[in-house]
């Protein structure tokens, strides 16, 4: 790998944070930019980022609120500066040990809050997502309503164009901590004879299955179906439903039976 695609690799790592802290994708592409550029006027790095002036004085307030760019007025003119990846680190670490006091305090209240919480097992409810914010509420509410086991509907050739290798990875590490296994129906793709040769050491079983029957994934969890769409946008949905759980995963169930694991090649 060249230099520059390494450190473009970086770069994407480091805006890939500060999206993580809340930042905008203007503001997260100014940041770089400053990063470039070193010190410069908040119109150069407009410039530098094909950005009109307005979008780019709001980009540079949230960074400073951030904390990770720093302006300097002069009776001159006004100029900015990216601080150091280091400062990126610090407000991580900062937002990292606040989120796990929150996820502490909730945790610590489950038994009560689950106590106080009506859920309307009888009362089938379908709710709508859309978006990469939608999948990810989506993977967190199979990993929260698994109870032990996930049975998948996959086709690891489009979904590869949604979750990244990081997503994946930070799926299964969360899934195993959790103690929940996977059992894999995926369409045969050279990417799912691939996944199936690391089977042993993520609690998963994976069968291929003939051709590409489905394109989309469907998730079968407790007493939920979540399914997935990759064709334009990237779309899904979760019903929550006892009996309709139940009727998706005797169909799974039976396809899981008749269908001979293939060798992965």
């Amino acid at each position: 790998m060249s230099r520059n695609l390494y450190r473009d690799d970086e770069l994407k790592k480091l805006k890939e944070a500060l999206m993580a802290l809340g930042a905008t994708e203007n503001a997260a592409a100014f940041y770089l930019a400053c990063y470039r550029a070193g010190t410069s006027t908040v119109g150069d790095v407009a410039k530098a980022c094909k950005m009109d002036r307005s979008s780019a004085y709001l980009a540079c307030d949230q960074l400073v609120e951030l904390g990770v760019v720093e302006t300097n007025a002069t009776s001159t003119r006004k100029t900015v500066a990216a601080k150091p990846p280091s400062a990126v680190l610090a407000r991580l670490r900062t937002d990292m040990r606040r989120l796990r006091r929150h996820h502490d305090d909730v945790e610590e209240s489950m038994q009560e809050l689950l106590a106080s919480y009506r859920e309307h097992e009888n009362k089938p409810t379908l709710r709508f997502f859309a978006g990469h914010d939608g999948l990810k509420q989506i993977v967190d509410d199979v990993l929260e309503h698994a109870d032990g086991e996930i049975l998948l509907f996959t086709n690891q050739r489009t979904e590869k164009n949604v979750f990244s290798q990081t997503d994946h990875q930070e799926f299964v590490r969360e899934r195993i901590r959790r103690g929940v296994s996977i059992c894999v129906l995926a369409a045969d793709t050279p990417e799912a004879r691939s996944m199936k040769f690391g089977d042993k050491a993520v609690r998963r079983e994976t069968r291929i299955v003939e051709g590409e029957p489905f394109t989309s994934e469907t998730y079968i969890y407790g007493d939920n179906v979540a399914m997935l769409s990759f064709d334009k946008d990237v779309v899904g949905f979760i019903v929550r439903s006892r009996d309709f759980a139940r009727a998706q995963r005797w169909t799974f169930e039976q396809l899981w039976r008749i269908h001979e694991i293939l060798p992965a090649a």
